[in-house]
């Protein structure tokens, strides 16, 4: 969605969808999405940015009501100026949407970190992701790759650094489909840059907005990559915008499903552990019969005084043709005293097994249930028929143990509780507080309502790096707010960030934190449900 031939065609249709068009505001309905509100005399659009580094994606959209609560708004220094321009750096990938006043915007559409800027005569005075950190900065600069000639190509390259480095900003993801289609593994390096030349001119002056069936946009015509479309689109905004909102949905799928089927699946091998343990409960009836005889023998010889100390006792038995056998006694009691301890240990046994038998029973009902609801879970293919499903399963789920019940046990430091599969800490006091941040992992999301004392609020990641969705991050910002002596208010800014980036400082009170990165959501107070 990002490549550069790609940004060639996208920039000629942003500058007729948006020059002209006066910048009204800015803001971020979702984790890693700026979306601008644009508009002149005739229509309003939005202007769109994804810098997830999976999907980082720019295109415009169909104008729709903002979401105005929950929100932060952005580059307001430019609110009521016009785009006068919109260019792309020659050989990078930057986008620049200039402005009157000597401000422009730019995009950064590649690397790990994507972001977008507002610059004012060459300096960064705000930026979508990392504001404090680049604020102040001189603007990024776009590099200048160039292509290697022919001539100078090492003979021994493979066919995928032969294709980068003979056009350096050819598209990743067609190298190797290419590579298979053409079987350049074949072919002489000569040959492969003649072949990545036709391509890169193919792209350039013969496009085809193609979406592939892996989700990825292509250029290169059918007749020369037949790889299967998915859809065909005459402009390529609409077939980037079509890109990115299946590829946005498949992510949101994943996140809710990587939130539960890791607890089902360890739930499932579990049960099925502890069937395989119980299906041997009954070698106890064998431990029953053993002990039961044991007390007979001995009480067949209660008229016996045994010798002081002795610790067994040597009997005929009479269960298996008379044999002698030495049975283990207490040296402390008598004989039909240690008769009686066996016949408890037979009854134990006995209950133990039929204990086992009422377990096992309710296991394998468990089991079937969970196999149930891990293969219900697998047939999920799109994000509502997630919602619906874990609205209609949330029950069976706390129940069978893969989601905390909402009870809390008083002896535990600080409060459970759970949002949409995800495991919730809240600090009780600041004691509380210092003991669930030192106990959550790094890869945790921390939070806690800015300005105001108040309660650590912890969404417990099970050492994932990335972010739970926003509704379970407002959810819990809600929660923090509640918690906090801003109770009170209509909104409240709560920070988020990650427990890695929230250091306690030497000697500092208890519940005292200091936070090196941080973003903030506007709440409204909500107490625990």
């Amino acid at each position: 969605m990002n490549n550069f031939y790609i940004l060639i065609y996208l920039t000629e249709e942003l500058k007729t969808n948006c020059i002209g068009k006066v910048f009204d505001f800015s803001t971020s309905p979702h984790k890693n999405v700026w979306e601008a509100y644009l508009y002149d005399e005739k229509n309003r659009i939005r202007l769109v940015f994804s810098v997830n580094s999976t999907e980082t994606a720019l295109f415009t959209d169909s104008y729709k009501t903002a979401k105005k609560s929950n929100t932060t708004t952005f580059f307001e220094p430019i609110a009521g100026l016009r785009v006068k321009n919109i260019t792309l750096a020659e050989n990078d990938r930057f986008i620049y949407f200039h402005f009157d006043m000597g401000y422009s915007i730019i995009f950064k559409l590649f690397g790990n970190k994507p972001n977008c800027f507002l610059v004012q005569d060459g300096v960064i005075s705000d930026a979508f992701k990392q504001p404090d950190y680049h604020n102040g900065k001189p603007a990024p600069k776009p590099k200048k790759p160039s292509p290697a000639p022919i001539s100078e190509l090492n003979k021994n390259l493979n066919p995928k650094n032969t294709i980068i480095k003979t056009s350096p900003k050819f598209p990743r993801h067609l190298i190797p489909l290419l590579i298979e289609e053409f079987n350049l593994s074949e072919k002489s390096v000569q040959d492969i840059a003649e072949l990545t030349k036709k391509w890169t001119y193919q792209m350039q002056q013969n496009p085809n907005f193609r979406v592939l069936q892996t989700g990825n946009i292509c250029l290169l015509p059918e007749n020369v990559l037949p790889d299967s479309a998915h859809k065909t689109f005459s402009e390529i905004n609409e077939a980037v915008k079509f890109a990115y909102y299946n590829t946005s949905k498949e992510r949101r799928l994943s996140e809710r499903l990587q939130s539960i089927k890791p607890r089902v699946n360890s739930s499932v091998k579990k049960t099925e552990s502890t069937i395989r343990q119980l299906e041997k409960a009954d070698k106890g009836l064998e431990r029953a019969e053993t002990y039961e005889q044991y007390g007979h023998l001995l009480m067949s010889q209660a008229h016996i005084k045994p010798d002081g100390g002795t610790e067994s006792i040597s009997v005929s038995n009479f269960y298996d043709n008379n044999k002698s056998i030495d049975i283990p006694v207490k040296p402390d009691r008598s004989i039909a005293e240690n008769a009686q301890l066996y016949y408890d240990k037979s009854a134990k046994a006995i209950r133990g097994v039929e204990e086992s038998k009422r377990r096992l029973k309710e296991n394998r009902t468990k089991l079937s249930e969970l196999e149930t609801i891990a293969e219900s879970l697998h047939q999920i293919e799109k994000v509502y028929e997630f919602d619906d499903w874990f609205q209609e399963n949330e029950q069976s789920l706390q129940r069978l143990g893969i989601l905390a019940q909402n009870v809390q046990k008083e002896k535990t430091p600080y409060k459970k509780t759970e949002i949409e599969g995800f495991e919730v800490w809240i600090g009780k006091n600041a004691k509380s507080n210092d003991r669930l941040t030192t106990d959550a992992h790094k890869e945790d999301v921390w939070m806690h309502a800015r300005g105001v004392s108040g309660s650590h609020v912890v969404i417990r990641m099970n050492n994932r790096q990335d972010m739970p969705q926003k509704s379970v991050i407002l959810k819990a910002a809600s929660i923090a707010a509640w918690n906090s002596k801003a109770r009170g208010a209509g909104l409240v800014p709560v920070i988020i960030t990650k427990r890695k980036y929230v250091i306690k400082p030497k000697g500092a009170p208890a519940g005292t934190v200091r936070v090196q990165r941080e973003q903030v959501e506007l709440v409204k107070p909500q107490k625990i449900s």
